[in-house]
Formats: structure tokens, sequence, C-alpha cells
């Protein structure tokens, strides 16, 4: 926020150098990011009065003119602007003078004649037409009032003021306002606030004669003040007033505007004037939007409306954006002749979402997004008023309305001055810290050690003891907190279960020879098309992005597969001829919910591999030993997963738990990923396996008898599954078989049509004596008569 030094004195002395204050407002917690000391390209440039003009005799455009700067003699300049004429009065750049963009003024001749210096146009001297009214760079700038010839020009246009540029924070809207900077500043240099004495001369007449306001949309608008100004003279603003604008960085409309411009940077509250005679019905309504409404703000921009967004509409329809800016159809122009200044309250988040939504950032905006006191309306109203007394703008009607359904209460504090001192750390002394909250205008009572603090009406920051602390802290000075050593020590961390498993698996994978990759969490919803997913599948409604970099990062990814075969796919199509990759990432689901209303995420284990010698049976294996490893039981069954092959899937169950889908890739799928050979993948769910898994057992001694191997080849259909199988046939063995497990799948003519061929092997051995043969023959017998009732597979002859 830009504020110029001279309007800050206003209220409070600055008995320093700018570079002193900018240092002592610093050191009390008030940003300051520069200081621009405006016409200091400027100097020597005075009051000049025209006396004699006459034409060049060289040029049909040049005038020599004899100039009155308060010296011993006129001045000879040569000049050829074409409003240069005897009498006026006019800036002169003497020889030696500087202006902006470097330029420096000699003496010289000009088509043979001498000139002795130059006059000035404001463009030249870096002085906008709104600061001072000129023709700008088509002539010399003309002097309006009287000033005695030689007097420097720069206090008369306004350039000879040091503004200040304060960073202020998002917890400290109070210092959005030159009556907040200047409060900090007479705490910051030890001087006094003098805030202006507020009287309002009202001329007669009522208030609710003029206009009539209601707020429906209470929840958003918590206090709206409207007084009436009549017989409106709308006129340029003074110097001074205009002077202080510009150094805002704002630029002066008209008077009545400026008023409502300089009461928002004098107080922080942002003000709106309206044309009555424009405000239909002459009725104020502040009630949110309905959908189809639009508004044609003073910019010029039309703007959609949508529902919820609060408006201020007369009798039928919008005339102001609440909070962000008017409508063109009520602004002040000099046809005004009864208008209505309004000083309302807005919701913070409401104007947030409403500024964005439109587009729009203003110095109103800016300011009810940061939060505007409640408290303290009534009192920028009434100062708006007095400068329209002072200005001589209007006549203020009698009466004022103010809806204020539910107002503020007073918020005290109790502290303890001793624990104050602790959380500083800095041994703050009892008798400091009362005075320095007195200082920032905090009502204190103290009784001993305990402080009863009333927290002034423009401090909407301050809410606990905390609080408190930081106001005495920053006051009493940050360069007394004692100096410490960094020390060493550390808090020991630890790896959380999540973590942990996520490292068993890892080091068990990698140990197969996988490795790990990591891809982005966003995804196209592209790719989930790729895997020809059912229309209906949940993993089809992806989270989309709110503001993604493009099409293809627009989604949360619901399942680590597509990346996997994109992976998978790159590594081929560049020459590798083996891989063997796996991903642990969360997917998301938007259809539940946690409790704050966010996706719910969910970590999967992604498994992917390829080469010469890779099947079905191969991801098997390996997603087999990683369960094994973790403890986990399961049994196989057939899958229907569409992306992977018909006859070369599985799924891994325990109960009605599915912990693992593999299979080959489907052969259309792999087309869609451009993937030029065969692919296994396999993908699970590690909040399933986190649930299920076990830990390691009592060690079991070695087997003290020997182990008997039995090999058996069976045929059966095609269509029968070998998990189940192998599962039965492993209950009928009993307790003496120790592993059971297939090692070939064998099709042929001689097996017959629709028919495989599947050789299994058996291990049995006894814990406590060595195996007769007639115990591992009745053993096989059982487990053959299973498969061939159950399965009608055969031993093959």
């Amino acid at each position: 926020m830009k504020v110029p030094m001279q309007w800050i004195k206003e209220y409070a002395d600055i008995p320093m150098s700018a570079a002193d204050y900018q240092n002592k407002m610093i050191m009390i917690g008030d940003g300051v990011e520069g200081y621009e000391e405006t016409g200091a390209e400027v100097d020597h440039v005075v009051v000049g009065r025209v006396l004699t003009c006459e034409a060049h005799p060289d040029s049909d455009h040049l005038h020599v003119t004899t100039v009155d700067v308060g010296g011993d003699a006129p001045l000879q300049i040569v000049c050829g602007a074409p409003n240069c004429r005897a009498g006026i009065l006019t800036p002169v750049a003497l020889v030696g003078a500087h202006l902006p963009g470097g330029v420096k003024i000699k003496k010289g001749k000009l088509r043979g004649v001498m000139s002795e210096g130059m006059l000035c146009s404001s463009e030249e001297l870096g002085v906008p037409v709104e600061l001072y009214p000129s023709i700008g760079a088509a002539g010399i700038l003309e002097f309006q009032e009287e000033y005695p010839v030689g007097s420097d020009v720069k206090p008369i246009l306004g350039i000879d003021d040091t503004v200040m540029d304060f960073e202020v924070l998002a917890n400290r809207p109070d210092c959005l306002s030159v009556w907040g900077i200047a409060r900090e500043t007479a705490v910051a240099c030890g001087t006094t606030f003098h805030k202006p004495e507020i009287t309002v001369t009202e001329a007669g007449g009522d208030v609710h004669d003029y206009v009539q306001v209601d707020v429906e949309a209470t929840d958003l608008c918590p206090r709206y003040i409207a007084r009436v100004i009549k017989d409106v003279r709308v006129g340029p603003s003074p110097m001074w007033l205009r002077k202080y604008l510009y150094g805002a960085g704002m630029r002066s409309i008209n008077n009545v505007v400026d008023i409502t411009n300089f009461i928002m940077l004098e107080t922080g509250h942002p003000m709106h004037a309206f044309d009555l005679d424009m405000v239909e019905g002459h009725h104020i309504i502040v009630r949110k939007a309905v959908e189809g409404e639009h508004i044609t703000t003073l910019d010029g921009k039309a703007h959609p409306l949508t529902a919820g967004q609060l408006v201020i509409c007369d009798a039928s329809k919008p005339s102001c954006v609440a909070g962000v800016m008017g409508g063109e159809e009520s602004e002040i122009t000099e046809k005004t002749h009864t208008m209505m200044f309004e000083c309302a309250v807005f919701d913070r988040a409401a104007t947030r979402v409403t500024s964005r939504a439109l587009g729009i950032r203003t110095e109103s905006s800016g300011r009810f997004e940061k939060g505007v006191s409640v408290k303290t309306a009534m009192e920028a109203m009434q100062r708006a008023c007095q400068m329209i007394n002072q200005l001589d703008a209007g006549d203020v009607v009698s009466g004022v309305i103010d809806i204020y359904p539910d107002p503020a209460k007073k918020q005290v504090i109790t502290a303890s001055c001793e624990k104050i001192a602790r959380r500083a750390g800095v041994d703050i002394p009892a008798d400091d810290t009362e005075r320095i909250l007195k200082e920032l205008f905090f009502d204190v009572q103290r009784d001993g050690d305990k402080l009863t603090v009333t927290v002034p009406d423009f401090r909407q920051d301050v809410e606990g003891e905390a609080d408190l602390c930081e106001e005495a802290l920053r006051v009493y000075g940050y360069d007394k907190i004692p100096s410490t050593l960094l020390r060493g020590e550390t808090t020991p961390g630890g790896r959380s279960d999540r973590m942990r498993l996520k490292d068993k698996v890892s080091h068990v994978l990698t140990a197969m020879g996988f490795y790990e990759i990591m891809n982005y969490s966003f995804v196209s919803p592209k790719s989930v098309d790729k895997l020809m997913l059912d229309e209906k599948d949940a993993r089809r409604n992806m989270l989309p992005i709110r503001n993604p970099l493009g099409e293809d990062t627009s989604v949360m990814r619901t399942t680590l597969v597509p990346d996997m075969l994109s992976t998978l796919a790159l590594n081929m199509n560049h020459g590798n001829d083996n891989a063997r990759l796996f991903e642990v990432a969360a997917v998301f689901d938007p259809e539940h919910r946690t409790a704050e209303g966010l996706p719910t995420e969910t970590r999967k284990l992604c498994l992917g591999l390829y080469g010469k010698d890779a099947d079905f049976f191969t991801m098997r294996g390996v997603v087999e030993r990683l369960l094994k490893q973790l403890g986990i039981a399961f049994d196989v069954s057939r899958s229907n997963e569409v992306y992977l092959h018909p006859g070369r899937q599985a799924k891994l169950t325990q109960g009605d738990q599915v912990v693992c889908v593999l299979g080959e890739v489907h052969p259309t799928v792999r087309e869609n990923f451009d993937m030029p050979s065969r692919a296994l993948i396999a993908e699970m769910d590690m909040e399933v396996i986190a649930r299920l898994q076990t830990p390691m057992g009592a060690v079991k001694p070695m087997p003290r008898y020997p182990a008997v191997s039995r090999d058996l080849s069976l045929v059966m259909a095609e269509s029968t599954e070998v998990g189940p199988l192998l599962a039965d046939m492993a209950h009928a063995a009993g307790s003496i078989l120790e592993d059971a497990k297939m090692f070939d799948v064998y099709r042929s003519v001689a097996v017959g049509k629709d028919m495989k061929s599947v050789a299994f092997s058996f291990v049995f051995r006894a814990a406590d004596h060595t195996l007769t043969e007639a115990e591992i023959t009745k053993a096989m017998e059982k487990l053959q008569k299973v498969a061939a009732d159950k399965y009608q597979a055969v031993i093959r002859g």
C-alpha cells in the first residue's frame, strides 16, 4: 500500500528522515518495501511569468519570449508551444535544471537566438493531467492560480512528497488505511496519533423520503449504512486531495468520487456513491443474484451473474456488485443532482469468490477480502459526509439508514503479564506490557499480574493472549530476544506401518529383479478408454482437476494399470528385451468421500513384466512368492478383467477379499498401448495386504525324516480350472502332504481336442517317522479319486 508521508503527518508526527522512518516501522513489524521521492528528478524549476512573446525571426512556429523568474532581469527563452503568450504563469526550467529522463537544461541558441532555459509542459515534468489539469504534451503548463514568480513548482504541482510503500500482511487489514499506518507511526516514532474531529452539518429533510433500503442477505452483509446528499455539486477536487490520491496510486475523477476513494484510503472502509435519480424506485435491495442476471460495471464491461453472488439492486435489476465494483448506470456524473453514499461490510469469502469469478480485482474487493471492521463503518460514513461539507460538494440530508441487526460486541481478553513474558522469551516488565498495549489503543485494566484488555474496534486480528504477546514483543523490540547457539538435538524419527509394509514389498520384489517406477497421479481420461472398461465401471469415474496443465493431466487416476502399460510399451519400443517393474501409489475414488469431503485415497501395487520366457505362470509365481513372504494365504480362481487375456488371467482371494488380479494383457489392449510383444500385469490392493499379512511364526526345526516326491500327470477338459483342482487334491492327501504344485501344461492332438494334460508334483513327509510306501500310495489314491470324481481328470496313459 502506497501512502504519501505528508498524508501520514496529518495524523502523526514523523521527526526523522524517510530512511530512519522506514527502519522504525520495520522494527515494530510493519513491512516497508521501499520509498520513492516524487519529483526527485526535477530541480531548479520555478514559476515564471511570460512578459513578452514574439515570433521567431527564422521559424514559423517558435516564439521568442522574455520571462520573469524573480531574478535581477528577465530571461530570454525560445519556446515552440502553441499556447505560449504574454501574461501567463508557467513552469520554467532554469539553466542547469534537471528533468525526468535525465534531461539537463543548458544555455544555447535555437535558430540563431539565445535561449536561457525552457518553458515546460506537464509531460516534461512528469505531472499527469489528473494531478494538475493541463493540455499535456500539446503545450506548456499554465498555472490556474497566482503564485510568486521564482517559487519552486514542486509543492504547487504536488511532486514534493515521499511515498512509502508498505507491505500489509493479511492479518492486519487495519493497516490498509492511512489512519492505521498513522497509529503504527505514532507508536514507532514515540509521537501522538491525532484523529480528526468529525462533525457533519446537515441540511434538513429526512433520508427516508429519498431512499428505501432493504437487506435480504444479512448473512453476507452484516451492516449497511446509507446517507443521502442533495443538490450535488460535481466538480474538480482541490489540489491537496488530488495530490494525496496521486501519491497513493489513484487518479482524480471528480470531487464526489474522489471523496469515496479518499475515505477508503484514509479509514480502510470502501464506499460507493449511487446517482439516486438512476436508481429505479429509489429502492436499494441487498440480495443474492439469481441465475440469468447481468450487470455492466463502471469499466464498461458486461458481466453475467451467477446465483448466490451478492449484489446491490434497485427495484428491478442489479446496480452494483457488492464489494467489487459499481454499475455503469448509476455512476456519478456532472448531471447528478441527488446521490446516496453507501458504507457497508460484506462477507470476505463471498467477496473473494465473486471477484475471482468475474475476473475483477479492485482496491475495494482487496480490502473486503482481508476483512473490514463492522464496528467502525459509521465513523467512515460520517467522515465522508464531513468531506462533502468541507468541499461544498452538496448538502447532507438529515438522518442515517443503519441496518445492523446483530451488533458486534466488544472483545475482552484476560491475560497474564508473566505468561506473556514467558511466551515471548523476553523478560518484558509488566509496566511496559501495560504501557505498550495502551499506546496501541487497547483499553487495559491491570490488577497485579492479571490484565483485562479490551480490543479496539479496528483490530480484528487480536483474539487471545498469544496475540497480546505479539503486540507487546514487537513494540518492546525483537532485538531484545536473547541470542542462543544452535543446538544439535534431533527428534528421533520412525517408519509408519504403511512405510514398513512398502519397504518389505520393495525388498521382496527387488530381490526378484524388479525395478520401482513412479508416475504422476494425474492422467488423461483417454488412458482408461484404452483398457476397454465397461461404461459403468467405477474406474471410469475419475476426479477432474480444476486447473489442469492440459488434457493429458486433467484427472486423478483410479488405477495404476494404464501408466504401467505405458511404461512397459516405452521400454519395448526403445529396444529393451525384458523388463520387470513395480509401482506403489495412491488411486483416487471420488464416489466415496472422507469425513472432510475429500476423495478416498487407496494405495495400490502394480507389477508389470515382459521378456522372452515370461508367461502367465511367471507372473503368478512372482505374486505367490510375494504373498508367501507376507504370510498371506489365498485361493486361486478365474477372473474376468476385460483388459486381460480371457484365458490367461486369475484372481487371488482370501474369503470374499480380492488380494490380486493378474494375467496377460489382452491383445487389443496391447495394440491400444502400442506394445509390440506380450506383457504380464498384476494389480494388488495394499490396504487389503496390510490387513491380511501375518508376522513370521516360530522357527521350525530341520526335518529329521526324509521326504518322498511323486509326480502325477492328469488329462482333463480345457475348461477345468487347475487351481481349485490342486487345492482339492492337497486337501484329500491329508497331513503328510508337505507341498503340492503344478509344473507343466501340455496340449496336443494325442491328448485330445479341447483337452489338456497337466503335470503336478507332490512332496510327502511325516514329522515323527519315515513314511512307508503303503502310506504314500494311499495318499496318492485319495487325491486321484478326488480328481476323477469331481473334475473328470484321469491319469494320462
